[in-house]
């Protein structure tokens, strides 16, 4: 029962994590890239992957860190 909960806690900070950074990314494309079909196919097959990988990675050195504290 542990694990599945730490399986749902770690999948809600992916999903908190890339939320942020999904929005974050949204101000800064939207400054600085120009608005066009070419910037939306690279946001969708380039910038979302790569978002969705950090998230992951970030989640999981978050949750080494809080069990490395205990």
């Amino acid at each position: 029962m542990n694990q599945v909960l730490a399986k749902i806690i770690y999948f809600v900070f992916v999903i908190y994590i890339f939320i942020t950074l999904w929005k974050y990314t949204g101000v800064l494309w939207n400054a600085y890239v120009p608005w066009n079909v070419q910037t939306d196919l690279l946001t969708i097959f380039v910038v979302t992957p790569i978002l969705i990988a950090v998230s992951f990675i970030l989640s999981s050195l978050s949750f080494k860190v809080i069990r490395s504290t205990n």
